[in-house]
């Protein structure tokens, strides 16, 4: 994008930016139906209504637990991101830090007109903790447009509802100063995402207890460590060694957080300074 009406967008508010070619844009939902359907073909069951509350040691396996029963298995791994700390792992090294997005209601044909631009496009700021702006069209859940910023740290990882509202006026006067002639619009949908990071960047992608196997810790990445530590908790309980395993393998525990609630008061007045520096990015 390089014009001062935004062709793509058509918001003054850009004038500038950098194209990455041979990039996409993901919808991470679709993204994780369509490979859940995938393995269901191949037999693999997903049970995706029955959350694990807990497992222990059963002879020579493992005992996991579900709110209505149990499954026995020799080998476990656990992908849960910052829920590793929920099962007794890392506590008190990890980050659970909460994004807030807010998401139109579905634009008329009037509202598209108005806007005019491209009808799939992104923008990522160069800051973190700028603001991201995405336009969908009816294959990825009808023509919106999705405002996100703002983030907190939540070590109980149970944003509240005040928690929510704050960031949605934040994503309503973004929203306003990026397409004046669509000002006031609805915005039906808003909610936090989970990450989870470690103060020094590593990830925990290694065998926890005996059969029992890590892939967590994303740091922000979830597509690309996520993939990776699953790839290499696969390989370490088949027994198999590569690259990404070494890689893995060889990085330093988590290191622990301050004490609390030390560590939450300074981390949120950090995100909030952080936040007001990045302004209008």
């Amino acid at each position: 994008m390089n014009s001062k009406q935004g062709v793509r967008t058509y918001s003054r508010h850009y004038t500038a930016g950098l194209y990455t070619p041979g990039t996409v844009m993901l919808q991470p939902a679709g993204y994780v139906r369509g490979l859940a359907s995938e393995l269901s073909k191949q037999g693999v069951r997903i049970f995706e209504n029955s959350p694990v509350t807990g497992f222990e040691s059963s002879g020579d396996g493992w005992r996991v637990r579900t709110p209505r029963g149990a499954v026995s298995t020799a080998k476990l791994i656990i992908a849960a991101n910052g829920h590793l700390e929920s099962f007794g792992f890392a506590e008190g090294r990890l980050m659970q830090l909460f994004l807030y997005a807010s998401m139109t209601e579905e634009l008329d044909a009037e509202a598209i007109r108005k806007l005019g631009g491209k009808p799939r496009w992104g923008i990522t700021p160069s800051d973190p903790m700028g603001t991201t702006m995405r336009r969908i069209d009816t294959a990825q859940g009808g023509n919106r447009i999705v405002t996100r910023t703002c983030a907190t740290l939540k070590p109980g990882m149970n944003p509240t509802a005040a928690d929510v509202a704050r960031a949605a006026s934040v994503h309503r006067r973004k929203f306003d100063q990026r397409f004046p002639q669509l000002a006031g619009m609805k915005q039906e949908f808003q909610w936090a995402g989970h990450l989870c990071l470690s103060l020094n960047g590593v990830a925990v992608m290694r065998e926890i207890e005996r059969n029992v196997f890590s892939a967590c810790v994303q740091n922000g990445l979830g597509l690309t460590h996520g993939t990776l530590t699953g790839i290499g908790a696969a390989e370490l309980a088949c027994g198999e060694d590569s690259d990404i395993t070494q890689h893995f393998t060889a990085e330093a525990e988590p290191k622990p957080l301050p004490p609390q609630p030390f560590a939450t008061i300074g981390a949120n007045a950090f995100l909030r300074w952080k936040e007001w520096r990045a302004s209008d990015e």
